[in-house]
């Protein structure tokens, strides 16, 4: 069998294949795996070439549409086509339509797989899924469930090529294993990313030794960077011993965990934050959290919301974002943030004239 493999959301090489994606695809690494145990010849079909099964993979939802449209292209060139993915998956209301891989492929342990399909020399992967938050504006909830859960340990994940392993887990610290976790990376002397936002509110003496413990690294294993989330003003969770709903005052919370971290020995410029903005915080509220963590020397990195089934430019209740979060997005991004005041930004100006232009145009119709 010729079976191709298309990962949307791979950037494409000079070689044409899209195997050295900054974020390899484990399903996809799953997928290349199986077909290889079976005999079956994989390829990277990205020139139309034609094969008896395609698989397409996409974590975005921003790409949703573009596979739509490049459907019929498609059909032309396998006889079978199997579509999935986070980016895939319909969240409009539940129950939810979630694609899966077969069992047979599911159960094909993907690192050394994936680590040849994408040709790299770093290991990747979950220790553990699932988060017990339940942020709206999150699909792990509603994929992966509101309890984390073991997938697999650090060790299971190094690859043979190199020291560096990254751990895409949604929520390290809730998970009892983090600090079995800890312990594996010193042993196998690793350096270690954790790749998604981990909740500072879990942040106490002992995870800040834990932290401090161990080489934390960025994505490419070279800057020092640990990644914590300041996505709203009050956070309201489960907390997981008791059950009942714990709230938050963030602009508190953030700025005495910071200081924790730092008394610990890990300095504030060491701390990447991730920022929603255009969720349901105001232009002063986002103004807000950034002089915040400005104050405290954390870097910032911006992100704009979008609905779980990838329409942009819309809060959380469907309403068009307020015309300030891109041009704060860019203020923030440029770096001009850290001289500038926002209301000297020049491409504000920009965005909000382009934001009268199309309400004008709406007016029209």
């Amino acid at each position: 069998m010729r079976v191709g493999i298309l990962d949307i959301d791979t950037k494409k090489e000079t070689d044409g294949f899209g195997r050295k994606s900054k974020y390899p695809n484990i399903a996809c690494g799953k997928i290349y795996g199986y077909h290889k145990l079976n005999g079956d010849e994989v390829i990277y079909p990205y020139n139309g070439e034609k094969v008896d099964r395609l698989y397409i993979s996409t974590i975005f939802t921003a790409t949703r549409p573009m596979i739509k449209r490049m459907l019929p292209y498609w059909e032309q060139r396998a006889d079978e086509i199997l579509i999935g993915g986070t980016g895939w998956d319909d969240y409009t209301k539940a129950p939810y339509t979630i694609t899966e891989l077969p069992p047979e492929i599911e159960a094909i342990p993907h690192m050394n797989w994936t680590y040849e399909m994408y040709d790299i020399n770093y290991g990747i992967g979950f220790t553990t899924r699932g988060c017990h938050v339940g942020c709206s504006f999150c699909v792990v909830p509603k994929k992966e469930g509101l309890t984390e859960y073991r997938d697999v340990t650090v060790k299971d994940l190094i690859n043979p090529r190199g020291k560096h392993v990254i751990l895409m887990n949604n929520n390290s610290l809730a998970h009892k294993d983090f600090y079995k976790d800890i312990e594996e990376i010193k042993e196998y002397g690793l350096t270690v990313h954790w790749d998604q936002a981990n909740d500072i509110t879990l942040v106490t003496p002992k995870v800040a030794q834990a932290l401090r413990s161990v080489d934390y690294r960025g994505f490419d294993g070279k800057k020092k960077q640990l990644f914590f989330a300041f996505d709203l003003m009050t956070k309201k969770k489960i907390d997981p011993e008791t059950g009942g709903t714990v709230t938050y005052d963030m602009t508190k919370v953030v700025p005495e965990r910071v200081k924790l971290l730092n008394e610990y020995g890990i300095p504030s410029h060491h701390l990447v934050f991730y920022m929603l903005i255009g969720f349901n915080t105001t232009e002063e509220e986002d103004l807000e959290r950034v002089e915040i963590l400005r104050s405290l020397g954390c870097e910032i990195y911006p992100m704009l919301y979008r609905d779980l089934n990838g329409k942009v430019g819309v809060d959380w209740r469907g309403n068009p974002q307020p015309f300030h979060v891109r041009a704060l997005r860019d203020w923030i991004n440029s770096g001009v943030y850290r001289k500038t005041p926002f209301k000297d930004f020049d491409r504000r100006d920009r965005h909000k004239k382009q934001r009268q232009i199309e309400e004008m145009q709406i007016a029209m119709f």
